[in-house]
């Protein structure tokens, strides 16, 4: 896969670095993240961008007591996205869910620390 390098002063680092800690991205997931979000609103629209809105919207599919984890809210594409777009997008649902305890909370965790949300 192709690599962009990026230089940054310390206080850009520092603020990139407790962005990206604040949203649960590592730091190449958060650069990545950016961009593609700055491309969207060029007008382009990434794979990893349409994914996150699918994968809310199949999360509207759930009922109140149902649990499930991020690769079933995108069962026929899970299988062939890379390691980095399937951390994207578990980043994106944990946040989504902090953001809305009303709505979702985490059930539990297994052993292979994947956490399995439960709907409220």
């Amino acid at each position: 896969m192709p690599r962009i390098y990026s230089n940054y002063s310390d206080n850009d680092f520092s603020i990139v670095t407790n962005l990206a800690k604040e949203l649960g991205f590592s730091l190449s997931a958060f650069q990545h993240y950016c961009v593609m979000l700055y491309a969207d609103h060029k007008g382009n629209t990434s794979p990893i961008t349409l994914l996150i809105q699918k994968m809310f919207q199949n999360l509207n599919n759930f009922k109140s007591g149902d649990t499930f984890i991020v690769s079933a809210l995108l069962p026929s594409e899970w299988p062939s996205l890379s390691r980095s777009d399937k951390m994207t997008l578990a980043k994106q649902l944990s946040l989504h869910v902090k953001n809305n305890p009303s709505k979702y909370e985490v059930y539990k965790k297994t052993s292979g620390k994947t956490n399995i949300y439960r709907k409220k």
